[in-house]
């Protein structure tokens, strides 16, 4: 009898699962281990219907890697996203990971973020050591629950009555880092018991992890292209790109809004890209991670088993930031040069650097101030929490089945605190104006980032010459919930001949999501409100906020001769001290309530012949969005105080050397409005899996069926946020590259899910046992999917239609094509020694963009990369394992920024590992991740990767640790 949600791999056809195992039958090598279990995930692919890969641990507790995203990653055709260096996100043949669907036991988990929930899982959540397989099911099965447009992986879990009683694991493992060069301890255990007549069992199992995460890295802030203009603001050269050809969305090119820039010896520069700020970043955060599992089963008649799980995920990641960026602030009166790609048209190093004494802007009254670098930091206090509860009542009579599933899945996730600190080293104290750097310079040629600063700022900074800028000095959360209760039942009825059963079930499944956004503030006067920051003493930067030392250990794509860094615990120490704790204050009107309930039914026939087997199914599900949200209008009324009440007089200048800043409620106006939402709509979506097995050993399998995936929950709301400023705030901060008007983003309630037909061919060589040679072809005809959009729109505000440059938002796609081919092989040799190789290859299409009816551009396939290849040589003996992997992923498309795509650059990355068996079910394991020291880079546009975006290396980490087996 068929499971529902559990893989067809398992259930196989009798003829099928036979012939399978009649190779292993004439061997007499007996193998255990790592090899065994790559050998019984090669079997469960053999033996299914649909194109499926399986991983499973080679023994309770040992995850073939560190991450279970790491360990996908392995799969032919999968790609994953890091944080921190461990898996995060997972994508299935050159698609988005929100278009891959994760299932814990068959159903949906709840994962909650910092910031807006997500439909994707976030693999750091999960420990590996629960896990007892993962498969991966790139076509789909009518019972199979729908969502994965890009596939869907279903995590298996272990249950009491499938293992021996008193059975279990300990262990524990300590982890050293390169960036960090500290050592973090990970604790883990499990524990499984059954009575004699196993009709009743428990199992329990618990991780503690501790993890220092550091990470170097590198970014621009938003790529303009600068130009000289005429007397009208009209552009005088437009953008190019690195071959002179302009480009086809010009509207949607991000220009700066003034004219080109003179450096001091009156060199002019028209018609470039540039970024807007540079920085280096040194990102230190504090990972701990609790995971609980708890299974109940029982048999209270012979033919019924219930099994109760309960699982709680949680993950707290406090961090702290430190940033040192050049702006574009220094382009006015310190600006001596720059570098050229060899295209003569992008920035690739500039400098700045203070005059003589007396010369210059220095004879000026008064005198001018460099405000570079801007030393800007971040403090957070972060957790989200993921809990499941789930029972199942599974019936087994001699040709009839039944399942009934039911349970809850909820998380909750975001900061407690976050906080920003922002600072310039610098006084500008009339008539005692000092300057505490004399020297910035950024450089990326090559890809690396260098910053260069006056040796002596740090010395500087401690001896007092420094402000702190209040205006970027505050705080903002998001927290959001998700939450999921859903119910299923599964039928099977089995028959004898060609077809071999038939499969019907339903599932209900009632989404909600919500999220609150606030600050936290510290009140110099809270009868008033009056925040710290609007006082005078706000903008007093005292030697304490900062690091006795610069901050060391800058390495990984990025460099700095000196660091200065801001003291967290000293500042917030100081505003507890002097305002009392902070005030956590709540944007009451601004929001976010998304609710989502689908019915889903579906029937699906089983058959099988002595070679040919497969299924036929039709699922149909109907979904119910509904919405809540709100429009965020904020008005940018002022910024500094005017002089003799004229809004376009010079400001006057304030404490921390810009201008004297108004007050909060007074820059700005904050208006919240409703806005309601519903809309339904019906998927039927066909499928077809069949094998068909030529030989003994030589099967051809092919797949087609119809797929859909729900948009992103945060792209679901209509809600807009929008931003207009005055004539008088553009002027403040027109150095800054503020423009009067409305710009901003919002979502799109409009949108449809993606939805694609895809086919699957493929044929696979099982030469001998735990051996393949495979090749498989696939296609999806793409529509409805989404992808980012930066345009200039006309929207009705407050019912005036109005201009809005630019509008982000997100909009559909149609008529893509993704396809491309999977080579994979794996063999091992009777000594122990074996290799495990893949390679994707996938070309997408770009496909025309809609917005309301009208084509506005066109976009390659957000997530999708070329190549991917994966490839692991191990050797295993009665005691020993030694593996080595290498990942390689080819350039990868991400979303629009300044009207092109941003690409991942291609990244790769060796893994080694090893275990020894000290004694009978006594393990010594270590791993290095990332040996290679590899550093993920992103670029803008795919003419050039000189515009340089970000670079990031969270290091090498090595892992030590023994397990206790029995």
């Amino acid at each position: 009898m068929a499971q529902a949600q559990t893989a067809t791999a398992q259930e196989a056809p009798p003829a099928a699962a036979d012939q399978a195992a009649a190779p292993a039958a004439q061997d007499e090598i007996i193998v255990t281990g790592y090899r065994a279990s790559i050998e019984e995930s090669l079997a469960q692919k053999r033996e299914a219907d649909a194109f499926v890969d399986v991983i499973t641990a080679e023994d309770i507790g040992k995850f073939p890697d560190k991450n279970v995203a790491d360990a996908l990653q392995r799969v032919p055709g999968v790609i994953i996203s890091r944080d921190g260096g461990e898996g995060s996100r997972v994508s299935i043949r050159g698609l988005q990971s929100g278009l891959t669907l994760t299932l814990l036991n068959g159903n949906f988990i709840a994962g909650a973020d910092s910031g807006d929930p997500q439909r994707s899982f976030n693999y750091v959540l999960l420990p590996s050591n629960f896990i007892a397989s993962t498969e991966v099911y790139k076509s789909p099965e009518a019972r199979l629950e729908e969502g994965g447009v890009g596939g869907t992986i279903i995590l298996n879990t272990r249950r009491p009555f499938d293992l021996p009683a008193w059975s279990g694991f300990v262990s524990a493992e300590g982890t050293y880092s390169d960036t960090t060069e500290k050592f973090d301890p990970q604790f883990g255990g499990q524990l499984s018991w059954k009575n004699e007549a196993e009709t009743f069992g428990v199992l329990v199992g618990g991780v503690y992890q501790k993890r220092s995460n550091r990470e170097i890295r590198g970014e621009i802030e938003t790529w303009r292209w600068w130009s000289d203009r005429d007397e009208d603001g009209n552009i005088l050269t437009p953008a190019t790109d690195v071959n002179g050809n302009p480009f086809a969305n010009d509207d949607a090119i991000s220009y700066w809004p003034g004219e080109g820039v003179t450096t001091r010896a009156n060199t002019h520069y028209s018609g470039y890209w540039a970024p807007q700020t540079v920085k280096a970043q040194v990102f230190n955060q504090e990972r701990e991670r609790y995971g609980i599992q708890a299974t109940v089963q029982m048999k209270p008649f012979e033919n019924v088993t219930v099994t109760s799980n309960y699982f709680r995920f949680q993950y707290s990641s406090d961090f702290t930031s430190n940033v040192v960026k050049i702006p574009e602030w220094g382009y006015g009166n310190f600006f001596t040069g720059a570098t050229f790609d060899p295209s003569g048209t992008i920035f690739q190093s500039a400098q700045f650097e203070v005059p003589a004494a007396g010369t210059e802007c220095l004879a000026a009254s008064p005198p001018c101030t460099m405000e570079t670098p801007q030393m800007f930091g971040t403090y957070s206090r972060e957790k989200q929490v993921s809990n499941t509860f789930e029972t199942e009542v599974k019936y087994e009579g001699d040709r009839f089945g039944a399942v009934l599933k039911f349970g809850k899945t909820r998380a909750t996730g975001g900061p407690s605190m976050r906080f920003d600190v922002a600072s310039k080293p610098r006084l500008t104290v009339t008539g005692a104006e000092q300057n505490g750097n004399f020297y910035s310079a950024w450089d990326f040629t090559g890809g690396n980032l260098n910053m260069e600063f006056s040796p002596e700022i740090q010395e500087n900074i401690k001896n007092g010459i420094a402000q702190i800028d209040v205006g970027q000095t505050g705080s903002s959360f998001t927290n959001s919930e998700i939450e999921q209760r859903y119910a299923q039942l599964d039928l099977t009825q089995e028959f004898d001949g060609f077809l071999r059963s038939i499969q019907a079930g339903v599932k209900w499944r009632d989404l909600s999501i919500g999220r609150e956004t606030g600050r936290s503030d510290w009140y110099a006067d809270p009868a008033t409100e009056l925040r710290y920051q609007d006082t005078p003493e706000g903008a007093v930067a005292r030697p304490e906020f900062f690091y006795d030392e610069p901050i060391g250990n800058v390495v990984g794509g990025v460099s700095a001769n000196v660091f200065p860094g801001i003291n967290f615990e000293n500042y917030l120490n100081y505003l507890n001290t002097t305002y009392g704790p902070s005030v956590r204050v709540y944007e009451e009107d601004f929001v976010y309530d998304i609710g989502e309930r689908v019915w889903a039914g579906y029937a699906q026939l089983n058959f099988a012949t002595d070679r040919f087997r497969g299924n036929v199914g039709l699922r149909v599900a109907n979904t119910r969005q509904s919405g809540n949200t709100s429009d965020r209008l904020q008005y940018l009324n002022d910024y500094c105080v005017n002089t003799n009440g004229d809004p376009f007089l010079p400001p006057p200048i304030g404490p921390d050397g810009n201008c004297l800043v108004l007050p909060l409620d007074q820059r700005e106006t904050i208006v919240n409005t409703r806005a309601d939402q519903s809309k339904t709509y019906t998927d039927w979506l066909p499928s077809l899996n069949a094998s068909y097995e030529i030989t003994d050993n030589l099967l051809i399998r092919g797949a087609v069926a119809k797929v859909i995936a729900r948009p992103s929950i945060n792209d679901l709301g209509r809600q807009r946020s929008l931003t207009f400023r005055s004539d008088a705030y553009a002027f403040d901060r027109d150095q800054f590259g503020e423009f009067p008007g409305w710009s901003g983003s919002g979502g799109n309630a409009e949108l449809l899910p993606f939805s694609a037909w895809q086919y699957d061919l493929g044929l696979e060589w099982y030469f001998k046992r735990g051996s393949v040679i495979g090749a498989t072809l696939f296609r999806k005809d793409v529509s409805d999917f989404v992808v980012p959009l930066v345009i200039d729109v006309t929207r009705e505000v407050n019912g005036e239609q109005v201009l809005i440059q630019p509008y982000s938002t997100i909009a559909n796609g149609s008529n893509a094509v993704s396809q491309g081919i999977e080579l994979y092989a794996q063999h091992t040799l009777d000594f122990g020694l074996g290799a495990q190789v893949n390679f994707t290859y996938n070309d997408t299409s770009t496909a025309v963009i809609t917005l309301e009816g009208q084509d506005v551009g066109e976009s390659p396939l957000v997530g999708s990369a070329k190549t991917q290849i994966n490839a692991s040589v191990f050797y295993e003996n009665d005691r020993m394992l030694l593996r080595a992997s290498y990942n390689r992923r080819g350039e990868q498309v991400q979303g629009l920024s300044s009207g092109l795509n941003v690409y991942d650059a291609p990244y790769e990355q060796v893994d080694i590992n090893a275990s020894y068996e000290l004694m009978e079910g006594l393990l010594l394991n270590a791993s290095v991740i990332n040996l290679t020291k590899s550093v993920e880079r992103q670029h803008l546009g795919n003419d050039t990767d000189d515009r340089f975006v970000r670079s990031n290396y969270f290091g090498r980490r090595a892992y030590v640790g023994i397990t206790y087996n029995f």
